[in-house]
């Protein structure tokens, strides 16, 4: 038993050893071929002394990237596209935004990873290391193509099965410096002279690269060798918010210590810094802390954190920033500065320093400020009113108002007798000079032609201001109503032609022409009428002559009236549409037209459908009793209106019974929707919806109650249809006898009545409806508040009043003598 318990717990352990193996190590035996997974394991991490690993808070994108082996197939392409388009943007969601400039170079995907072999053609500055390998073509008078491999001794062999080539050694050699040697050898062995030939590099190695310190992901990376320090960089999210972009070291066995500068390298792209920083397998790269970080705002190119290193000051930090915008005001520029534990400001004439060999040392923390230009240009006068291009015009020192009147143009309707010329004096008031502009285009020298001044406005008026404008206003029966600007010599006739014409409907009416008459200070109304003609005219009015607030109104004749419409649809002969051919038709008159009723005709569901007024009770039965002398006379025997609807149905030979009544079929969905209600009101949070909800719930019920259909019996009420059908009222859910009702097809409704101790219900027609309301619930009374009963109060109020009576007896009895 021991033994098995020994043999249970090995295996347990073996199984918990296992998984801890497989969560160190990726599941793709191929991963370490050309992926950028960083690989995990402490033991292959050697930092240099000092450095403590960042935090990781992308290690989770990182661990995403996608593997790959490096062979393709034929959409190998597209899915390294792909993959490159999904690091991109997981990077843009879990990166944050740069803090200092320059790290965005690695977060942006300004710099590429080369996660494949066949991503890049490797630069003339690649150091060829073991494990490359080359590509030799020749063509042309002599032919050779080949792939060697570069050995582990460094030499590469170019010999074939008819061509001996001695070894030659390439390792540590640049790419650039290779091919010359190769060219150099293959021309002491075959005729190249005459030949084209190409020297690639077919594959680059893969290699180890450990990233630490200030990056978002510290770890080793294997990466193809192609890649430098830059594209290794992006592999890790670069730089984090502390980490330093000019001061990146590459740590190598074989090379001393070089530093990575971005600033170098984005301020001058082709500088060949950034082809010295390839690597190594096993090279460190070491970010430390950002140095100096001063903050450069307002009027400046490219406003944002900045990394200083020694020697660089105020004029390289506008440098890096992209310089002054054009806006910037150079005399005074500020300097927020924390020294001595207090904020201190510093002005700086930035012109003079710019202009000046000297330069302003920065320190850590400083914030450096360069305002915009405040004040507005104000070299101009501003020309508005009648001329041909009101706006600003520049203006010097001996500038004269006619230079400025010429540059705006003044239009023919000019007012040129007198333009006035706004001025701002020192004390701020306003002064008005008037310049005569006829004096100054006859005589330039003229003392009109003032000197302006900056700020100064001129304003030429119109003629057309100085007139008053009136409005004719036409109205009614006319094609184009509306108001018309008034002239001394307008008709009219005039007024109608520009209006469109009289519309036919004013035939035989008239036009109303209300004028304004000023009798000294005061003013009346008076109104002179024109008769229009048959052929639309103005009968003795068209040369009529109108004066100033004139209103004409063009009457329509009351016998004109358009066409008017009626639809009659359902169990008449010729259902459709009928135009009203006169004022007094009714609906009988409409049945007629449309060929009597069929056979059919359910006239007690008719129904009239009112565009203004909306539902009107009809009964047709009355109304078409032939045997009624009276029928035609019937109050439901309406006037039609246009736009009325009738509709009359089949003939219906069923009644309903819904309501509170014990018919198990009304009784059980009833209470299923009351049970659906309250579950919905449970679900609900929100006092408002539930509300809503409830009402909703009431709205339905009213418009599709529950109901049951039965046949119908001639003469029967409804207590009898309650009785024999519905199994009684249902007097437990509400359900009484005095709100029994009854709705008719034709929308009409009769209540039951009482008297003493009897009860009378409405007699049941066909299509009707035997309805019984539930009993209306009562609104909940308002709860009283209970105080609590203060039993010392009601002692001493109870012993006041007892002594109060006490004395008022005493009183009394010594008052009237009856206490001996």
């Amino acid at each position: 038993m021991k033994y098995l318990s020994s043999v249970f717990t090995g295996i347990i352990c073996l199984l918990i050893h296992s998984t801890t193996l497989l969560a160190q190590n990726p599941p793709n035996p191929n991963l370490g071929g050309n992926g950028l997974k960083p690989v995990v394991d402490p033991s292959r991490i050697v930092l240099p002394p000092g450095v403590n690993p960042s935090s990781d808070p992308i290690g989770e994108s990182i661990d995403d990237f996608k593997n790959d082996t490096g062979d393709s197939d034929e959409n190998g392409d597209n899915a390294e596209q792909d993959d490159k388009e999904i690091i991109a943007l997981k990077r843009e969601s879990v990166l944050p935004d740069a803090k200092i400039w320059g790290q965005q170079f690695f977060r942006d995907q300004s710099v590429s990873i080369f996660q494949y072999s066949r991503d890049v053609k490797a630069l003339e500055t690649y150091e060829i290391n073991e494990g490359d390998e080359l590509l030799v073509s020749v063509w042309g008078r002599a032919h050779m193509s080949t792939s060697v491999t570069v050995e582990q001794d460094g030499y590469i062999d170019m010999s074939g099965e008819y061509l001996k080539i001695p070894r030659l050694y390439v390792k540590g050699m640049t790419f650039g410096d290779a091919k010359k040697a190769i060219v150099n050898r293959l021309r002491y062995h075959m005729d190249i002279e005459g030949s084209r030939w190409d020297i690639s590099l077919n594959f680059k190695r893969n290699i180890t690269v450990n990233i630490v310190n200030e990056v978002f992901s510290p770890g080793s990376y294997t990466m193809p060798a192609v890649n430098t320090a830059f594209n290794a960089l992006v592999a890790s999210g670069g730089p984090n918010q502390n980490g330093s972009v000019r001061k990146i070291q590459v740590r190598s066995g074989s090379k001393p210590t070089r530093v990575l500068d971005v600033y170098e390298f984005l301020t001058n792209p082709e500088a060949s810094a950034i082809n010295d920083f390839f690597l190594e397998n096993n090279d460190f790269i070491y970010v430390p802390r950002a140095g100096r970080v001063i903050e450069i705002q307002g009027s400046i190119n490219r406003p944002f954190f900045y990394e200083l290193i020694e020697g660089e000051e105020l004029k390289k930090l506008l440098f890096y920033a992209g310089g002054l915008r054009a806006d910037a005001y150079k005399t005074n520029i500020q300097v927020i500065r924390y020294e001595d534990d207090e904020e201190r400001l510093i002005d700086l004439n930035l012109g003079k320093l710019l202009d000046s060999s000297k330069d302003f040392d920065l320190k850590d923390g400083d914030k450096v400020i360069v305002s915009p230009i405040q004040q507005a240009y104000s070299n101009y006068v501003a020309v508005k009113g009648a001329v041909k291009l009101p706006g600003q015009y520049q203006i010097s020192e001996d500038t004269k108002i006619l230079e400025v009147l010429e540059k705006s143009g003044i239009i023919y309707s000019a007012a040129m007798d007198k333009v006035y010329v706004k001025r701002l004096r020192e004390d701020l008031s306003i002064k008005y000079i008037d310049v005569s502009v006829y004096s100054i285009l006859e005589d330039p020298n003229h003392e009109d032609n003032i000197l302006v001044r900056p700020l100064d406005e001129i304003e030429v008026k119109s003629k057309n201001e100085f007139i008053d404008k009136y409005d004719i206003v036409i109205a009614g029966a006319i094609r184009k109503p509306g108001g018309y600007q008034y002239s001394k010599d307008l008709t009219l006739g005039d007024i109608i032609y520009m209006a469109n014409g009289i519309r036919q409907e004013a035939i035989g009416s008239h036009i109303e022409i209300a004028r304004l008459v000023r009798d000294g200070a005061t003013s009346r109304v008076d109104t002179i009428r024109f008769l229009i003609n048959e052929n639309a005219e103005v009968e003795g009015g068209a040369n009529y002559t109108m004066e100033a607030y004139d209103q004409i109104y063009v009457h329509q004749s009351k016998e004109f009236e358009l066409p008017k419409n009626v639809v009659i649809e359902g169990e008449v002969r010729f259902p459709g549409i009928y135009v009203i051919t006169d004022k007094d038709e009714r609906v009988a008159d409409l049945i007629e037209r449309a060929g009597g009723l069929s056979t059919i005709a359910f006239l007690e569901g008719a129904t009239l459908q009112r565009k203004e007024d909306g539902y009107v009770l009809l009964d047709l039965r009355e109304m078409m009793d032939k045997d009624n002398e009276d029928a035609l006379t019937s109050p439901f025997n309406y006037i039609l209106k246009g736009g009325d609807v009738i509709s009359i149905p089949k003939v219906k030979d069923l009644v309903s019974i819904a309501g509170r009544v014990n018919h198990p079929y009304i009784k059980d969905n009833e209470e299923t929707r009351a049970k659906s209600l309250e579950i919905d009101l449970v679900m609900e949070e929100d006092s408002t919806n539930r509300e809503v909800l409830r009402l909703k719930e009431e709205i339905r019920q009213k418009k599709n109650p529950i109901k049951v259909n039965v046949p119908f019996h001639e003469g029967k009420n409804a207590r009898f249809y309650i009785k024999e059908y519905g199994a009684g009222i249902d007097r437990i859910r509400g359900g009484r006898k005095r709100l029994v009702y009854v709705r008719y097809s034709n929308g009409l409704v009769k209540k039951s009545r009482g008297f003493l101790f009897f009860r009378k219900y409405p007699i049941v027609e066909k299509g009707a409806m035997v309805y019984v309301e539930p009993k209306p619930q009562k609104p909940p009374k308002p709860q009283k508040v209970r105080r609590p009963v203060d039993v010392g109060a009601v002692i001493t109020n109870t012993f006041a009043v007892l002594t109060s009576g006490l004395t008022l007896y005493l009183l009394l009895d010594r008052a009237l003598g009856t206490t001996p």
